[in-house]
């Protein structure tokens, strides 16, 4: 069975847990006294979360055939493929019951109840949600390539495009400072999928570092290139598409 972890290499503390997956079975959660049903997956790169949703952390993944064991179900979790349904993995996962061939959807299967209680959702505040707006606002206007705010060109201001995201609520010389001071305060969280709002870090770019505003789901919006050139805001994933190696994400000062 293949089980790919997230490639910036910062979910080696789960490599033990989920490595051991190699059958069909995931060592009991405590707690759960349900008989867990034994399915398996049927689609590649399924996400294995810390929460019955997509705005949860992504712990590894799973691909088709890999055999799992599901104590409990929610319902109610992230729509996929219009079914609500997430399975609890002994193991302490949860997977989207879509992507899985238990007899379920949208109700609980056979042998199977409720959760005892689900995990609370990542937080979003006001500030972060009123960053990631104003990122995608400036993605989209009429002139992405150019900050009217500072007059210069986008390209090679990372930091510039952040702290104006978040309303200038902090400020630094470069992204490497920005995330310094972060890492010294214990606010990095080094997973793949930071939540809406977000500061996700960089290194790389000569020192400076390079930094974007998540918008959730795996994406974010940052500057593209360097200084002295034109290049417009842009959309991109969180890891797969910098060159610069990813460092992780911290919600903003004040959030």
């Amino acid at each position: 069975m293949a089980i790919r972890i997230g490639r910036a290499g910062t979910l080696a503390r789960f490599a033990v847990g989920i490595a051991a997956v190699t059958t069909a079975v995931i060592t009991a959660a405590p707690g759960l006294a349900m008989a867990a049903q034994s399915y398996s997956i049927t689609a590649n790169g399924v996400a294995l979360r810390s929460g019955p949703g997509t705005q949860y952390t992504l712990l590894g993944r799973l691909d088709t055939g890999a055999g799992i064991s599901v104590d409990c179900q929610v319902q109610g979790g992230t729509n996929v493929g219009g079914n609500a349904t997430w399975d609890h993995l002994t193991g302490g996962q949860w997977v989207a019951d879509y992507y899985t061939n238990s007899p379920s959807f949208n109700s609980f299967a056979p042998g199977l109840g409720g959760c005892p209680a689900a995990p609370p959702a990542p937080t979003v505040s006001a500030q972060m949600q009123n960053a990631a707006n104003w990122a995608v606002a400036e993605k989209n206007s009429p002139d992405p390539t150019w900050s009217d705010h500072f007059g210069h060109a986008w390209s090679g201001y990372c930091e510039q495009f952040v702290e104006q995201a978040e309303g200038f609520t902090f400020t630094f010389l470069t992204a490497t400072a920005d995330y310094q001071w972060q890492a010294n305060n214990g606010r990095i969280h080094t997973d793949t999928n930071p939540p809406v709002g977000a500061l996700v870090y960089y290194s790389g770019s000569g020192g400076d570092g390079h930094v974007a505003v998540s918008i959730g789901g795996g994406q974010e919006i940052g500057t593209y290139g360097y200084t002295g050139q034109r290049l417009a805001v842009r959309q991109y994933a969180v890891v797969g598409f910098l060159t610069n190696p990813y460092l992780g994400w911290a919600r903003p000062i004040g959030s």
